[in-house]
Parts: C-alpha cells; sequence; structure tokens
C-alpha cells in the first residue's frame, strides 16, 4: 500500500477509478412516506483505498490549509458550541456600545441528509 501511495504521488497519477463511487438510496425517514423520492437521499461508497489515499493527502497538507479563524464547522477541535459563543460575543459587544444587532436565521436541515452513524 505504501508503494502504491508512494508511486501515485511521485507521478502525480490519481487512478480514475478513485473518482467513482456507487450511489446507493437509504431510506431517510422510516416512518414517512416510502413512495416519495425525497424519502431516499443518496449516499455515495467509494473505494476504501480511495478514502485511504484522501486521509493520507489530508495529513501531508494539513499544516498548510488554511481557513478562516471564523470557520467553525470541519475543524478539528471547533463546532456550533464555538459559533454560538462567538454570536454572542459579537452582538453583546455592539449593543453595549449603543448599536442595533439583527440577525437573520435559516432552517436547512431538509438540505442536508441525516445518517445515524
Amino acid at each position: 500500500m505504501t508503494l502504491i501511495m508512494s508511486l501515485m504521488l511521485s507521478y502525480a497519477y490519481v487512478p480514475e477509478v478513485f473518482g467513482c463511487g456507487v450511489i446507493v438510496p437509504l431510506v431517510k425517514d422510516k416512518l414517512g412516506d416510502h413512495n416519495k423520492v425525497e424519502n431516499y437521499p443518496g449516499i455515495t461508497l467509494t473505494p476504501v483505498v480511495s478514502k485511504l489515499f484522501e486521509s493520507v493527502i489530508f495529513q501531508l497538507t494539513e499544516n498548510k490549509l488554511q481557513t478562516d479563524v471564523l470557520q467553525f464547522g470541519f475543524k478539528k477541535g471547533l463546532g456550533c458550541a464555538d459559533a454560538i459563543f462567538t454570536l454572542g460575543n459579537v452582538a453583546e459587544y455592539f449593543t453595549r456600545n449603543g448599536s442595533t444587532v439583527y440577525a437573520a436565521s435559516l432552517d436547512i436541515s431538509k438540505a442536508f441528509d441525516k445518517v445515524s452513524h
């Protein structure tokens, strides 16, 4: 496996099959209408070796990848609680200094699949 990964990195070549996957529909709401297409979001099953390669690439480049300090999602050690804390502090700062704070909230839960892993 190490030899294959090293060759792929040396020759900057990733086999086409690494980008292939099988889309499998899963029931989203077991109590919902099983005749509706919306109740069957697809998940993509990809080759394990390609997932392993992605993991290796990520570990090699993780310290070179930079994101904004205000991004909380998909970052190790940060999450929703950090975003809520930051929002609260920003709102408190502006109201304390005489400004009006307006906020909008959008429920986008239907846009994302909820699969119990």
